[in-house]
Parts: C-alpha cells; structure tokens; sequence
C-alpha cells in the first residue's frame, strides 16, 4: 500500500528487446567476439548521440541569444519605450516559467521527435511573424509563443543530454554541454552584427538556427530511445529529492540576469567607458565558458554540495575584491573571469544532481522543473539588483549579489539532499 502511494515521476523508456536479449552462440569464445563489436559499435553509437545532442543544444542557445538582442533592438526601432521592452522581455521570461514544466505532458503525449518539431514551429513561426506586427499586444502574445517553442526545445534537447550521463561520463557529459551551451549564447549577438536587425533576413536566419537545432536530435535519435515519463503526481513534488539543484537554479538565474547582465552597468557606474565596460563583461563570458568542464568533473568525483559551496563562498571573496581592484584593469578583468565562470557553474552543477538523482523518476520532469525554476530566477534577478542599484548606486550591484549568495550558502548547508540517485522501480 506505501508503495502505491508513493509519489512516482518515472522515465518510462522501452528500448527494443534486442538490446537485452543475449546473443545465442554456440561456443563461449565465438559468444565473447560477438559482443565485443556490438559493445564497440553501441559506445560509438552513444557518443555520436551525446555530441549531436550538445551540438544541438548549443544551436538552441545561439538561437535564443541573437534572438532576444534582435527582437530588442527592432522593438527600440519601432519606437517602443524602455518600459515596454522591459514588459516585453519578462513576458518571454513568463513563457518560460509556465511552458517549461508542462513538456514532460507533450513529450509524454508526442514523443520527443515531435516536441521538438512543435517546439522549432512554435519559435520559428512567432520570429517570422514579428516581421508583420507593430502593435505592442500582438508583439507581446508573439514573444510569448516564442517562449514556449523555446521551453519544449530547450527542455526535451537538455533532458535527453542529462539522460545520458551515468556515473562514468556525468562530469564530462554536463560539463561539455555547459561549455558549449555559454560558447552558443555568447555567439549568438555576433550574428546581429553581421545581418543587422532590418528586414526579414535576420528574423529567417534565427528561424532557420531553431530547425538546424532540432535535426542533429531527430537524425541521432532512434525508435524506443523517446523519453516517456509517467506522470502521477505534480512536477513539482520532483522538488523534495535534489532541493540544491533547484536551489542552484533559482540562484543563477538570478545572479546571471540580474548580475552578468549587469556587469556593464556596474563597469560605467564605476568609472569605466563603454569599450572597457563591454570588454570587463566579455571577461567574464569566457570564464563562464573555460571553467565549466573542470567543475564538472570536480561535482563527479565528489559531493556535488562542496562544489556549490566552493563556487558560492569564492564568488563573494570575489565580490568583496571588485570594488577595491577595479581602478586596475587586469586584475578586475582577472577577477570577473573567475566570478563568471563560478557563477555559471551554479547551473553546470544543478543539472549534474539532476543526472544523479533522477535516473529513474523522470528526467523530463525534474528539468522542465529546473528550466523553468531557472527562469523564475531571471525574472527576479534584474528587478531586484537594479532596485540595489538606484538605492545604493554602483555598490548595491556588489551587495545585492552577495546577500544573494550569503543566504545561498546557508541553504544549501543546511538543507536536506536525496541520499542516494532514486529510481524507477523505488516505492
């Protein structure tokens, strides 16, 4: 009866009974050689899946940056105010919010071919048709249908490189994805230099990027390998088993919109012009990229808590630091390299938990879950740091951060963590 009871989010995944099934040979010797190329051919297999996997990931993010720099600077063309760009773009983060959670039921009811479809339909056909419109409401409703093509594509396409990495790969698996899913969105504005922001060419490369996206995953993706989780009970009860992973992504959401999106500011507040300014932020961009795949092995090959605390604890000594060295350019471009790269790891580190401790209750679920979790923090984050920032001027960037991140530590120090990776068949 407990066991009935018990809250399930499994990954219901059937692959073919062929891959199971022992090959019959006669002789032990001839059985051994036989196996030896399937097991060959079967890790080069996975291999060529995990790469078009993070290849496609990549495209998503590339996609979604040169998108939001685009749709921004066509809306300050039209005319729009600041206020109407700022509504804009959290009404985008809002479609995040509310379809993120909700792709495990169309993966579940679709497959993840066909979410992945509908996804790069949903977010290539809301791109074209911002060609036509001018009205703010019609704008509005085409950003959030944007944002829900995104949700299904970045959710399903991250589900299936968590599902991948086990024990042996965990660290390198995420960290790869993380390095290039950070190398993609600070591509992804380059772009806009190069085809501009007027007319309908820039708005069909970003669609023709979300298709590009999705084909590595359809092409890889064989019969019997579709994530089909079985949903009994809320999302959101995925929550009580990793708490610090979705913690950790409430935090970096908060700390890279409202912190990394912020740098600039802080930089032109604090005496820098705007080419030193950029430039500061770049620093930090690379950080994020470089110092992902180190972080990763090092939340494999121990407690992924350390990390975080590692990651959390160093960032406010940097913190502390930036105010006093930032007359110093190389050692203030030193310094924002760490902080971006330990800042980035929140989420690096978030997802390897998932892969942990969701082998079996639901990948898709528990990183809807996350995404979305992830997106509530990018919401928060520019409202409350630049709420800091008009009270406190350039310092309250620094102690808005860090307050973030003081409370950050003491969470994930003191609460409760699943004990051991929960799966499928657990009552």
């Amino acid at each position: 009866m407990t066991a009935a009871n018990h809250v399930r989010i499994e990954l219901a995944s059937s692959p073919p009974c062929e891959a199971f099934r022992p090959r019959v040979v006669a002789a032990a010797g001839k059985r051994a050689l036989a196996e030896k190329p399937s097991a060959l051919a079967q890790g080069r297999s996975r291999t060529a899946s995990i790469v078009a996997f993070i290849l496609a990931a990549a495209l998503v993010g590339f996609a979604t940056n040169l998108s939001m720099h685009l749709l921004n600077l066509r809306m300050q063309y039209l005319g729009f105010s600041g206020l109407a760009i700022g509504l804009s773009v959290a009404i985008q983060a809002l479609g995040i919010i509310v379809v993120a959670p909700l792709t495990k039921y169309v993966i579940s009811s679709c497959g993840v071919r066909q979410t992945l479809m509908i996804g790069a339909l949903l977010s290539s056909t809301a791109l074209i048709t911002f060609d036509l419109a001018t009205n703010l409401f019609v704008w509005n409703s085409m950003r959030f249908m944007f944002a829900a093509g995104l949700a299904l594509l970045f959710t399903a396409s991250e589900s299936l490189i968590i599902s991948r990495a086990d024990g042996t790969n965990r660290g390198r698996v995420v960290g790869w994805y993380a390095t290039a899913l950070a190398t993609g969105t600070t591509a992804g504005p380059l772009l806009v230099t190069i085809v501009g922001i007027h007319g309908s060419a820039p708005l069909l490369w970003g669609a023709l990027l979300f298709w590009l996206a999705a084909t590595p995953i359809v092409a890889c993706l064989k019969r019997g390998e579709d994530l089909a989780p079985v949903v009994r009970r809320s999302t959101f009860a995925t929550l009580r088993f990793a708490p610090i992973a979705f913690l950790s992504a409430f935090v970096f959401g908060v700390v890279d919109n409202g912190g990394m999106a912020m740098l600039s500011v802080y930089s032109v507040l604090s005496g820098y012009d705007y080419t030193n300014a950029v430039t500061l932020a770049a620093f930090a961009t690379v950080g994020a990229i470089v110092l992902q795949i180190p972080l990763g092995y090092s939340a494999t090959n121990q407690d992924p808590r350390v990390v975080l605390l590692f990651c959390g604890i160093s960032s406010i000594f940097l913190l502390a630091l930036l105010p006093n060295i930032m007359s110093v350019k190389p050692m203030a471009f030193g310094v924002v390299f760490g902080l971006g790269g330990l800042l980035e790891g929140l989420y690096t580190v978030g997802l390897i938990c998932i892969a942990k401790y969701y082998r079996g209750l639901g990948i898709s679920s528990a990183n809807g879950c996350f995404v979305s979790i992830c997106g509530l923090g990018e919401f928060v984050g520019p409202l409350a740091t630049g709420m800091s920032m008009d009270y406190l001027g350039s310092q309250g960037f620094v102690l808005g951060l860090t307050i973030t991140l003081a409370i950050y530590i003491v969470l994930i120090g003191s609460v409760r963590q699943a004990a051991q990776p929960r799966s499928a068949n657990a009552g």
